[in-house]
C-alpha cells in the first residue's frame, strides 16, 4: 500500500507553530472579562494554548471552563494574528485565534466565575477604554475584536514584522 503521508522525519524537520484560542466575552454592558495570571505583569483575555488534538475554537472553550469555571459556546472567528519566529526572542512562530464568546450579566458571572487558582490572581471586567491593562498587542486584539463585532470592520489575518 503507497504511503499516503510523508516520512515522520519530515515532518520533524519543519518549523513549529504556537498556537492559541482566546475570547473577547462581555457583559450586559460591554464590559470585557479579563484575567490576571500569576505568571505575566499584564492581564490577558481568557485563553491559551491549543493541545494536541483540538482546533483553536475548542482550546478557547476548554480555557473558559479551566480558567473561570464558565462552560460557554465559543462563537465565530473575530481576529487572527500571525507571530514570526524570532532568534532574538528565541521564540517559534505563532498563530493566536480570538473569538467572540457572547454575553453574559453581570451577575451570573460574578455568581458562577471561579479563577483557577493555580494559574490566575483575579479576574475583573472592565469597559474597553480600560483595555490598556492587557499588553499593548492584547489591547490591539481587542480594539480589532471590537470593530468587527460592531459591524465596522471584518475579520483581519495580522501578521506582525520581526523584531
Amino acid at each position: 500500500m503507497p504511503r499516503l503521508l510523508p516520512d515522520p522525519a519530515y515532518f520533524a524537520s519543519l518549523p513549529k507553530v504556537i498556537s492559541s484560542g482566546a475570547v473577547i466575552l462581555r457583559d450586559e454592558h460591554d464590559h470585557l472579562v479579563i484575567e490576571k495570571p500569576n505568571y505575566r505583569d499584564h492581564w490577558l483575555l481568557p485563553g491559551g494554548g491549543v493541545d494536541a488534538g483540538e482546533d483553536a475554537r475548542e482550546c478557547a472553550q476548554r480555557e473558559l471552563w479551566e480558567e473561570l469555571g464558565l462552560e460557554v459556546e465559543v462563537g465565530r472567528l473575530l481576529t487572527v494574528d500571525w507571530l514570526p519566529s524570532s532568534a532574538v526572542r528565541s521564540s517559534p512562530m505563532g498563530v493566536h485565534f480570538l473569538f467572540d464568546a457572547g454575553v453574559i450579566p453581570r451577575a451570573e458571572l460574578e455568581a458562577t466565575v471561579v479563577p483557577q487558582a493555580s494559574e490566575l490572581d483575579d479576574w475583573a471586567l472592565i469597559p474597553d477604554s480600560e483595555a490598556h491593562l492587557l499588553s499593548p498587542w492584547g489591547a490591539s486584539r481587542v480594539e480589532r475584536a471590537l470593530a468587527v463585532l460592531r459591524g465596522e470592520a471584518e475579520v483581519e489575518f495580522v501578521s506582525y514584522p520581526l523584531r
